[in-house]
């Protein structure tokens, strides 16, 4: 290897007249001094800088000095707070991460639009109420409307009709459109978190309902479902309350022998495996392992 200094021996050799282009030159080239391999023929090409070593640079590892210092300062300044002082602190950490993470999950809920669909009711009072509203009860409009409403000739009704129809139409493009513009995955993933919203803002009257997709995989059904799907449909229980109904094919199921429950039982492994397939080729990823929480019928 050659180590050359080009630039410092221009300098060198240039006269007074050439002082105010040799400085930078020579300024220039201390910091840009650079070794040089030889090669077979006799040529030179310049080295590559050898690879960075594992040691921390020093601005980075002045950034972590300053905040391990800072984290020890904290601690050291929580420890000789009261214990009182120390449980606010530590509740108004809790909350910060509690709307943090409600943050987070309102990102992930996404935001449909409203798939209204109207009446003709709705739509004949958006029409016209405006223009009566002023000045006059609400009660009173509404009651006046509805007389109206009730005296519509055919061609009035007729026309209300193809409103009503075009403003539903046009709702649910648009909601198809929004919904096909996002995976089944993303609105599964939508749905998991306005399930936990739904449980986390209960008492806040926030609704996060569940978002509607065919494309979202059914769950599978444990034999339990299935039978009281398949008693409850049978007609039997027309006319009898649906709680009360569910005890009495509670009892049933819990009355059936082994053969026959088994009859229910392959076929919610059947379902199990349809869940399965379907899962692992609409999202992409294997199913989680739902086998323990299927449910089962309710004692009695």
């Amino acid at each position: 290897m050659l180590a050359l200094r080009l630039p410092l021996r221009l300098a060198a050799r240039a006269g007074p007249s050439n002082a105010r282009l040799a400085t930078p030159v020579v300024a220039s080239s201390l910091s840009a001094s650079r070794s040089y391999r030889t090669k077979a023929d006799g040529s030179t090409t310049p080295r590559k800088k050898e690879a960075a070593g594992t040691t921390v640079p020093k601005n980075k590892a002045g950034l972590i000095s300053k905040t391990a210092a800072k984290e020890a300062a904290a601690k050291k300044a929580y420890k000789l707070l009261s214990p009182e002082e120390q449980a606010a602190i530590s509740e108004q950490a809790k909350e910060a991460k509690a709307k943090e993470q409600i943050k987070l999950l309102k990102a992930k809920a996404l935001s449909p639009p409203k798939n209204r669909q109207l009446t003709n009711w709705a739509i004949y009072v958006r029409e016209n109420a405006k223009d009566r509203a002023q000045g006059s009860p609400v009660t009173t409009v509404i009651k006046q409307l509805a007389e109206e409403f009730k005296n519509l000739s055919t061609r009035e009704k007729e026309h209300l009709n193809h409103q009503v129809n075009e403003a539903n139409a046009k709702s649910l493009r648009e909601y198809e459109e929004w919904l096909h513009g996002h995976t089944p995955a993303e609105i599964l993933a939508a749905n998991n978190a306005r399930l936990q919203l739904r449980n986390k803002l209960a008492d806040t009257g926030n609704k996060y309902m569940p978002i509607k997709d065919d494309r979202l995989v059914k769950r599978a059904r444990g034999s339990w479902i299935i039978f009281h799907s398949e008693r409850f449909s049978s007609g039997d229980f027309r006319g009898i309350k649906a709680g009360d109904a569910a005890k009495d094919i509670a009892v049933e199921f819990n009355a059936l022998s082994a053969s026959e429950r088994k009859k229910y039982e392959d076929l919610a492994a059947k379902d199990l495996e349809r869940y399965a397939r379907e899962y692992r080729e609409i999202y992409g990823v294997e199913k989680p392992d739902w086998s323990k929480k299927t449910k089962s019928a309710p004692s009695t």
